[in-house]
Order: C-alpha cells, then sequence, then structure tokens
C-alpha cells in the first residue's frame, strides 16, 4: 500500500540517486541526487559523499535497489513450453552453466518473465547474470554507508522493467544512455529486449550506430517507435526532448535521472522484467512492526465494506428471477453466436498457419545476413547448416563466448547455446560448435 523505494545508478564517473514513494499504487518522485566525479574519488572520499548525501536529503535504509552497466554482466532470454512453469526455476538451474561464460560458482543470477496468458504455449524468461566480484564490492558498500541492497540489476534490464511499469502495453520503445565515452541502447518490443554498447569519442555516430544496430534485426522503423528516451551525463548532446514520466512530481527534466528511477521501480512494481542479482539471504528486509498502525486502520476499512455489503444478498433476490428470464429468453442467439465463433476460430487458425509459413519463407537468408552483420572480425566459419528453423554454426575465434554474446544479442537468434566442449587449436583460437534457433518477428 504505502512503499518507499531508492534507485542507484552506477553511470560514468558519476553515482545517481533516485528516491521513490507509492501510495496505493500511485508513484510520486521525492527527489532526485548525484554525486559528480563519484569514481575518481578514493574509497574513504566515496563513502563520506555517500553518508554525507544520506544525512542531507535524510535517506533512510528501507528497500535500495542498484543499477549495474549493461556490460558488467549478461542478459538471456530462452523460450520454454508453459508446462515448464513449475519447474522452471530446475530447467534453469540445468542450462546456467551454458548461458553464462563465467563458472557457476562464481556469477549471481536471476530470473523473470511474465505471467502466460490462457491460450498462449511459449514462456518467455529473462535471464540476468552478473559475476559476483562486479556485485559483492557494491553490496559490502553500501551497507558500510547504512543503504544496504535490497536487489540489484543490470540497467538494461531496469530500464526495460521501468518501461513495462510506466508504459504498460506500448509499442516499442528506445532508451539511450551516454556517459560521455559510450553510448547503451536498449530496445523492447513485444517482450523482447535487445541492448548493445559501443564506445568511442563521437556521439553522434556511437548515437546512430547503435539506434541503427538495434532497428535493424528488431524489424523497427523510427516512425513505429512510441517513445525514444534519453539519459545519461551527456544528454545535451543528444538534442532530443524526452517523453514526460507518469510519474507525480516529476518533471521534463527528471528523464535525465531515468536509471536511478528505473532502478527505484525495482522495489515498487512488478513486470516481466523483475529479476534481482542480490541472493535472498544477502537482501535487506525492513522490519514491519511500523506497520501495525496501518493495518490496524485497513483492517476497520475492511469490516465497514462488510457491513456495507450485507445489503447484497437481499438486492440479489429480487433480481435473481427476472435475470433468469432473460437468460432464458436470449439462450437461442447465443447459440447462433457461438456457432459463428467456432467457425471465425477455424478461419483464424487456418490463417495463422498460412502467415507462419509465409514469415519464414526467407529465414536462411536472413540469418547468413545476420551472421555477417554481427560476427566479429576474429571469427569464422567451417560449416553452416540450417534446418526447420535451426541453426548449427562451427568455426575458429579468438573468443567463444564472444561469438555466443553477440548471437545472443540479435534479436534475430535465439537460444544460443554450444553443442560440444570449445578446444583450442595449434594457433590458440577456439574451435567451437554453436547451435540457435531464429527468432520469426510477428
Amino acid at each position: 500500500m504505502i512503499k518507499t523505494s531508492i534507485g542507484i545508478q552506477i553511470t560514468g564517473n558519476d553515482l545517481r540517486i533516485a528516491l521513490l514513494k507509492s501510495t496505493f499504487g500511485k508513484v510520486r518522485l521525492v527527489r532526485t541526487s548525484l554525486i559528480p566525479e563519484f569514481f575518481q574519488m578514493p574509497l574513504e572520499k566515496q563513502k563520506k559523499e555517500v553518508m554525507d548525501l544520506v544525512r542531507k536529503t535524510r535517506l533512510s535504509a528501507s528497500r535500495v535497489f542498484l543499477s549495474l552497466p549493461h556490460h558488467r554482466g549478461m542478459v538471456r532470454q530462452i523460450e520454454f513450453p508453459v508446462e515448464v512453469k513449475e519447474t522452471l526455476k530446475a530447467a534453469l538451474e540445468l542450462q546456467i552453466e551454458t548461458l553464462s561464460p563465467w563458472p557457476a560458482n562464481e556469477i549471481y543470477w536471476d530470473y523473470s518473465f511474465e505471467a502466460p496468458k490462457k491460450q498462449e504455449k511459449q514462456l518467455r524468461v529473462t535471464v540476468v547474470i552478473v559475476p559476483r566480484l562486479e556485485l559483492d564490492p557494491w553490496i559490502e558498500f553500501f551497507k558500510a554507508v547504512r543503504l544496504p541492497l535490497s536487489g540489484a540489476s543490470l540497467s538494461t534490464v531496469s530500464s526495460a522493467h521501468a518501461i513495462g511499469a510506466l508504459w504498460a502495453g506500448g509499442g516499442p520503445m528506445l532508451v539511450l544512455e551516454s556517459d560521455g565515452s559510450a553510448v547503451e541502447g536498449m530496445l523492447v518490443k513485444q517482450g523482447r529486449l535487445g541492448a548493445i554498447r559501443l564506445t568511442g569519442n563521437d556521439l553522434a555516430q556511437l548515437l546512430k550506430s547503435v539506434s541503427e544496430k538495434l532497428l535493424s534485426p528488431g524489424r523497427v522503423s523510427a516512425a513505429e517507435l512510441q517513445r525514444v528516451l534519453t539519459y545519461g551525463s551527456k544528454t545535451e548532446e543528444f538534442q532530443r526532448e524526452n517523453p514526460d514520466l507518469p510519474i507525480e512530481n516529476s518533471k521534463r527534466e527528471s528523464a535525465h535521472a531515468f536509471g536511478s528511477i528505473a532502478a527505484a521501480l525495482l522495489g515498487i512494481k512488478s513486470t516481466a522484467f523483475s529479476a534481482n542479482l542480490v541472493p535472498k539471504q544477502l537482501r535487506h528486509r525492513r522490519n514491519q512492526l511500523h506497520l501495525i498502525p496501518t493495518y490496524v486502520l485497513v483492517g476497520m476499512t475492511v469490516l465497514l465494506g462488510l457491513a456495507v455489503l450485507v445489503r447484497e444478498p437481499y438486492q440479489m433476490s429480487m433480481y435473481g428471477s427476472q435475470l433468469e428470464s432473460e437468460i432464458k429468453r436470449l439462450a437461442p442467439a447465443v447459440k447462433d453466436v457461438a456457432q459463428q465463433e467456432a467457425e471465425l476460430d477455424a478461419l483464424t487458425n487456418r490463417y495463422r498457419a498460412l502467415a507462419g509459413h509465409f514469415q519464414q519463407r526467407d529465414l536462411n537468408l536472413e540469418s547468413m545476413r545476420e551472421l555477417t552483420r554481427v560476427l566479429p572480425s576474429t571469427a569464422f566459419l567451417i560449416n553452416y547448416t540450417y534446418q526447420d528453423g535451426a541453426l548449427t554454426l562451427a568455426g575458429f575465434a579468438a573468443s567463444a563466448s564472444e561469438v555466443q554474446k553477440v548471437l545472443e544479442d540479435s534479436l534475430l537468434f535465439k537460444d544460443v547455446q554450444f553443442t560440444s566442449s570449445v578446444t583450442k587449436d595449434a594457433g590458440g583460437k577456439d574451435r567451437f560448435t554453436l547451435r540457435a534457433s531464429i527468432e520469426v518477428q510477428r
């Protein structure tokens, strides 16, 4: 009912903090703060700056969520049959060594998904992985400055979560962040997440390259984008006007702190991207005893509502007979509508079959074109096989895990897995064999 959440984003050399409060589902931005050049300071100076900010702004250690840069970890999206939902965690545990380039005992990982609709047969699961060496120091740091973490995620995943929380059901949306030396982009389209990060000195060219590398594989034109949001330390150089955030007390410039606001939303709402990398045993939980007066008030409200509803049985007895006679009168018409609906369903199924066959007509050519675009210059293929939507690649590269990652980041491929162990050739290159499925965009 009443939630307070603090979001902290690590971006470039700065540290951004946002404080949100949710009252009966209505989200309000309380304040945003910035510690510039944070990562140029020695550790003790960093702690002092954060503790001074905590005292100055009266931040309390309620629910604190951290957003790490996307390149500090990785994101995988996998599809399972809906029937696997009850045993999903066990299924992922069996695959985590294949999904991660790091040893399983050296990572933190979590997953999230959107509850499937009634007729859906596939369950899209977002898996977030980060090395422990990236997250453990921050867990200890914020515990030392009296802001113990309740959760953490990667920046692209928390941004996707914020999009789902603020603009649920919207069309494709592009989010761009710049810290001065790099541009990080994220595209969300129908629950599918694509992300890329490029570094360089020419910000305008980086912006163009990131946008093209996300929109082209995702088959999204600039006109189709529902919104484009930019933030970060170099936001003014994007020369774009951000959309208003649907949060009470937020202003147009509040979008510049979108990363920290997105992190704070992890503690307020749940979406298909609500992954939490902090293990349960390390998450900070606030004592709930202070909520007893609130619970008492809610209980009294419920009792009052029940008293008002006592008259409902009397009203139902009056209207029951009238409804029954009306149902009998409409029964023949309802039967005709049901028959027409069955015929429409049959035609719809035929249309879907034809549409699916049409959409897959040129996937082999598209996969070869996409491989040419995304494969690193150090990689070359010795074998390429395509059959029934499945792709098998064999070749050599300086880093087999890099090849797996670029294929996963592409919106065309999914379920990229090694089919055999990676070996080294005489020249020191990785010899790999990968199998992937092709994502049919609808």
